[in-house]
């Protein structure tokens, strides 16, 4: 039986191991991802950073985000279960779905959630910090327009084969290792810290909403989060996660290409939307109602 290295170590030390563990494969995702974007399209590495349109500069800007994901969100967390556990997967969370039905209601409430996240995107968006913090909001008022404009750029394509790459980069790798990181190692590590359930889940998905650098989407990101966290609790597997965040960012992938393309007149910001309180409030509702059922199959699994 193989014996992992540091399986018999502290919570303390494992926490920090993880973060050195993160931080070298970011690393190494990011020069993987210039020296490759660089042989492949033919770029000095110093000037990635500059490239055109023209010069294949979105093509290189896809690589760089790809690399990026691997080292940062899907290499980390499985190098780290090696490192402590016999079975790397067990402790990843990859473990049958015992509740069918309680998957379902998973993917369901990512879409009945939808007009509470966009009533909670528009009231953040609306907050503004006090004055002696203006340099502050102009940074994240600078992130959040850098974020926008990238994320249309990739999204804008024509083809099928361009939307095929689009889910894999914005969805099928952010739903897995996203999912890793976050409900599959730090979660667990918040849960015990804190000892108690709820402020793990709480904590771990204040830091999931951190991570993306967009602030003006920090309220809708932790709820979205929690919901997460609370469903791998639940299920005991962190394939129901994965199906979740598969489902919502896919969703929203499949959504834009679509009206870009013409075939539907709904935009992706509008997608789920309502401007009427009372759909605000059934959609609340709905989630609590939801996620009271989930709870009560999981109890019953």
């Amino acid at each position: 039986m193989r014996k992992p290295i540091f399986a018999e170590t502290s919570g303390g030390f494992k926490f920090f191991l993880f973060i050195a563990i993160t931080l070298l494969f970011a690393l190494i995702g990011m020069l993987s991802g210039m020296l490759f974007s660089s042989l492949v399209y033919d770029v000095p590495i110093k000037e990635l950073g500059q490239a055109s349109p023209s010069e294949n500069g979105l093509q290189i800007a896809r690589a760089l985000q790809l690399f990026g994901q691997l080292g940062l969100f899907v290499f980390p967390p499985l190098f780290f279960g090696l490192l402590v556990h016999q079975d790397p997967f067990a402790f990843l969370g990859y473990k049958h779905i015992r509740s069918v039905s309680l998957a379902i209601l998973g993917v369901l409430i990512m879409f009945i959630v939808l007009p509470t996240i966009n009533f909670l995107a528009d009231f953040n968006q609306s907050i503004r910090l006090p004055e002696w913090m203006a340099t502050l909001e102009h940074w994240m008022m600078e992130k959040e327009d850098q974020a926008a404009v990238m994320s249309k750029a990739f999204l804008e394509v024509h083809s099928f084969s361009g939307l095929l790459i689009n889910l894999l980069m914005i969805a099928i790798i952010p739903a897995f290792g996203e999912e890793m990181v976050f409900r599959s190692v730090l979660q667990p590590m918040m849960i015990r810290g804190s000892r108690n359930v709820h402020i793990g889940v709480l904590l771990t998905a204040i830091v999931f909403g951190l991570m993306h650098f967009q602030f003006y989407g920090l309220l809708p990101r932790i709820v979205l989060g929690m919901i997460l966290g609370y469903f791998y609790v639940w299920s005991g597997t962190i394939w129901v996660p994965i199906l979740m965040h598969l489902v919502n960012n896919g969703a929203a992938v499949l959504v834009f290409w679509l009206n870009y393309n013409h075939f539907i007149g709904t935009e992706m910001e509008d997608f789920g939307a309502s401007e009427s309180k009372l759909i605000v409030v059934i959609s609340l509702v709905l989630t609590l109602g939801t996620g009271w059922l989930a709870f009560q199959k999981s109890m019953k699994s």
